[in-house]
């Protein structure tokens, strides 16, 4: 009996190893938090849930790669990523994945990628100065927000009070998505002087609850968009078109931010659209010394087209957040090649099929642009949900979220 189990684990082993192309197993990436670099040598195990007797784990490969083989019949299961040597889990939120898999994909459980800190990843590079400093409220028992973030582009802290649930967000790890210019207003902004006027930032925080509400929400996410349109911002400022706006979304959940919403900052309570609330009162400075220049966008649809960043070469690999996300028309990945070589980016659905294949083939070193306009392969728009954008390039793999709206 126990030769016959060994015989029948170890057939399974072999079959996911021969690419995850093969039915009946659950797979992902395991990548590095600081910079989305591949991570190899994590454990992931796991167990069903619904009373069967079945365990099992795989290890990353340096591609950070891994799969786990799955019962060819209906059952429910666990994940969870080992950390005996400090490593933290930064994503999923929870620590683990809870999923059930059926013949509907051939029982195959797609994308459930990890986001790890580890003493094996490269630290964080900081810079110094602001990037944006705020202070404000949105009266009528709405949330308001402020923050200065010491630590462009990787660190800082943004604080969001809301009165109606008495939830106090606070936001730790803060990373730039991108800065450009609105379209119903003005380009640029007077105080200080940038050739911008909107910026919008994501990462990580904690959410807790004030004012006798215990609630304690754990690691959460962000994404926030933020408009400065008037100089001194909206005190004062008669014309509502002048007055400084934000979004923002705090959600448990990067794999669903929508259906995960716990914190909203948006005209109609909709989190699949982004309508930035009016700053009755308060300032939003936005400072061009660490605000990248506007992405340069391919208008003709999903093609590749080089952006001008400071005329530097990228000297690590890097796949940026796309922007604007949610997005309902088209978005853009900004990604760095660091030397010569073969490149895939494409765009998968939640269960891990391809949707959408952005390139494939040899690209040069630089940075580039690669515009989405939300159609899959065969012409089609695809359905409102979440996506993931996935950035091969030899044994390194970046993935990010991305989700379509209406």
């Amino acid at each position: 009996m126990h030769r016959a189990k060994f015989a029948l684990a170890v057939l399974a082993a072999s079959l996911i190893a021969a690419g995850s192309a093969q039915a009946c197993h659950v797979g992902g990436y395991v990548i590095c938090d600081s910079n989305g670099q591949a991570l190899p040598g994590i454990r992931i195990d796991l167990v069903a849930t619904d009373g069967t007797d079945y365990e099992r784990y795989a290890v990353s490969n340096e591609s950070g790669r891994y799969d786990i083989a799955l019962l060819c019949e209906p059952h429910c299961y666990r994940i969870t990523a080992s950390t005996p040597n400090g490593e933290v889990v930064t994503f999923p939120a929870s620590g683990s994945y809870e999923f059930c898999a059926d013949g509907s994909n051939n029982y195959v459980v797609e994308p459930r990628d990890w986001r790890l800190t580890s003493p094996a990843c490269p630290p964080v590079e900081e810079k110094s100065g602001c990037w944006l400093t705020a202070g404000g409220a949105k009266f009528s028992g709405l949330p308001g927000a402020n923050g200065c973030d010491p630590k462009p582009c990787q660190g800082g802290q943004w604080n969001t009070i809301d009165a109606v649930q008495n939830l106090h967000f606070q936001g730790w790890q803060i990373e730039v998505v991108r800065c450009g210019n609105v379209e119903d207003h003005e380009a640029g902004s007077e105080s200080p002087v940038t050739p911008v006027n909107f910026i919008e930032f994501q990462g990580t925080g904690t959410l807790k609850g004030v004012k006798g509400n215990d609630a304690d929400f754990g690691t959460v996410h962000f994404w926030a968009h933020v408009q400065d349109r008037n100089e001194p911002g909206s005190q004062g400022m008669r014309d509502e078109a002048g007055k400084d706006r934000i979004y923002m979304n705090v959600f448990t959940n990067p794999a669903d931010p929508i259906g995960s919403s716990v914190m909203l900052m948006d005209v109609d309570g909709d989190p699949a659209t982004m309508d930035p609330l009016t700053i009755t009162d308060g300032n939003m400075q936005l400072h061009a010394s660490s605000c990248s220049e506007p992405i340069v966008v391919d208008e003709g649809g999903g093609g590749l087209v080089l952006a001008e960043l400071g005329g530097e070469t990228a000297t690590t690999a890097f796949l940026r957040s796309p922007a604007p996300n949610p997005v309902t028309t088209r978005t853009t990945m900004r990604f760095g090649v660091p030397r010569e070589t073969n490149v895939s980016l494409r765009v998968f659905d939640a269960a891990g099929r391809v949707v959408r294949d952005l390139h494939d083939g040899a690209m040069g070193a630089g940075e580039y642009a690669s515009t989405w306009d939300l159609s899959a392969n065969d012409g089609s728009r695809v359905a409102r949900g979440v996506y993931f954008v996935r950035l091969s390039l030899g044994n390194q793999v970046i993935s990010r979220s991305v989700i379509v709206g209406r």
